[in-house]
């Protein structure tokens, strides 16, 4: 635990502790999570009043208001997974937290945003339970369907918009749904929550990060609070290996659902290693009037989604994103310079996007995959679940690899007890990094009776080589 110093409270400080106590918590004194980054003048205010001023690595407990004076940040990872990007002159309080590695019921995570804004990406709480999961602001509260979510506390009103998922306003007048692209205003606790055409303000625009219990990854920024020069970032150009997936909803079902692995991609990418253009000299896809609602790197490796407009290209390309269930999901990397040629490799799931099924989103569980460099085969498995449908196990063994990149189908099975329209899952997927450290996954498969047409990316790290976030 953070050692506790003993400062003579600040008018800041004093403010905070009265408001712990008019908002009371338990589980005091048990770790949250930590700072990942911090710039400027950040405070850790314990609910006793005994305040500790915050660096990178600091220990966030429950019970602690976190301030972030005017031109500072700080970024928060949660041991659940989850991450919380505070604004400048933001207050923001962990009310009760419990989580024992594993999701059984047991787990809570409450909030508080007194004051300012947030980004945010939930963990593992709430994954099973939605009700685990709550940030209270004047306005409302905002519940979560698995998600990452902008909030900026303007007076008493509310303004939220969110990138992945999606999450729930619910105050006195009732509870509105706001889904991914969307974005929503609260007056104040007695006035409706209403969708609006504005977005909240939390700048730098960066991506939000897919963080669960096996990694973490945080912006790093200059004295400026801006974008510095990353070491890990993509850079735009040559030689990329893509693979992707999707469909272009008409409305009736993912018309068509489409799946493609390209080598040696021109990719153009922008500061925060989001892909918005590639080329391979054949076939070409650019963002267009879309958004790149999610994404993720590491330096070695990317992925990501595009959604909400019209892309531009050829191929599986144009595609009308504003279509409710059409999306466009990518995972991309610099192929090894030399694959290996004997021996075999695991991975692990370091991350991925929400796979899409016709009209809803599903969470990525787990993942592993094994490579016999030696037989040039790889093998996949993947587990996803859907609200609505259910659970899908991913099972693709042997799938043939051509150099740094590997394809071929596998099977599904439906809820643990075979499939309900067929089993056959198609693969797309590359080797990425110095000594194949990493891989990248895409995957489509089609359950006339479950989640209908399904589509996402998955991404590994070679076990023993640690991501660089």
């Amino acid at each position: 635990m953070f050692p506790q110093q003993h400062f003579k409270l600040t008018p800041v400080a004093a403010m905070l502790a009265a408001l712990s106590v008019a908002y009371p918590v338990t589980g005091y004194g048990v770790v949250a999570g930590r700072a990942d980054f911090v710039i400027g003048e950040v405070e850790a205010v314990a609910p006793d009043g005994i305040r500790r001023p915050l660096a990178k690595g600091g220990v966030i407990n429950a019970g602690d208001a976190i301030h972030t004076a005017g031109g500072a940040r700080a970024q928060i990872r949660f041991i659940d997974g989850g991450f919380v990007s505070l604004q400048p002159g933001s207050q923001f309080r962990v009310d009760e937290f419990r989580y024992e590695n594993k999701a059984d019921g047991n787990e809570k995570g409450f909030f508080s945003l007194l004051k300012g804004g947030l980004r945010a990406i939930t963990g593992a709480i709430g994954r099973t339970n939605r009700s685990a999961y709550r940030v209270t602001a004047k306005a409302a509260t905002i519940g979560i369907r698995g998600t990452g979510y902008n909030a900026v506390q303007e007076g008493d009103g509310l303004l939220v918009n969110v990138g992945e998922g999606a999450i729930s306003l619910t105050n006195n007048a009732g509870t509105l749904v706001v889904t991914s692209g969307e974005s929503a205003y609260v007056a104040n606790a007695d006035t409706p929550p209403e969708f609006t055409f504005q977005k909240p303000s939390t700048p730098p625009a960066g991506f939000l990060k897919p963080l669960d219990a096996y990694f973490s990854e945080s912006e790093q920024r200059d004295e400026t609070g801006g974008l510095a020069i990353l070491p890990v970032a993509l850079i735009s150009g040559p030689g990329y290996a893509l693979a992707y997936a999707g469909c272009n909803n008409s409305g009736n079902g993912c018309i068509p659902l489409f799946i493609g692995g390209l080598s040696n991609v021109n990719a153009t990418f922008t500061p925060t290693s989001q892909l918005i253009q590639y080329d391979d000299g054949v076939e070409s896809g650019a963002l267009g009037s879309a958004n790149v609602s999610f994404s993720a790197a590491d330096g070695t490796i990317g992925w990501g989604r595009w959604s909400g407009g019209t892309t531009v290209g050829t191929g599986p390309h144009p595609l009308d994103l504003t279509v409710a269930g059409s999306t466009f999901h990518y995972v991309v990397g610099l192929p090894p310079a030399v694959m290996p040629t004997t021996g075999t490799a695991t991975y692990s799931l370091i991350g991925g996007t929400l796979p899409t099924a016709n009209f809803e989103l599903g969470n990525l569980n787990s993942g592993a995959l094994t490579a016999d460099f030696l037989a040039g085969t790889v093998d996949v498995n993947l587990d996803i679940t859907f609200p609505i449908a259910g659970n899908y196990a991913i099972d693709a063994p042997g799938l043939t690899m051509t150099g740094a990149t590997f394809s071929g189908t596998g099977n599904y099975a439906f809820n643990l007890s075979g499939c309900s329209n067929g089993c056959s899952t198609n693969i797309e997927g590359f080797f990425a990094g110095a000594n194949a450290s990493r891989a990248g996954v895409a995957y489509t498969f089609s359950d006339g009776f479950g989640a209908g047409d399904v589509a996402g990316v998955a991404a590994f790290t070679e076990n023993g080589q640690q991501p660089v976030f």
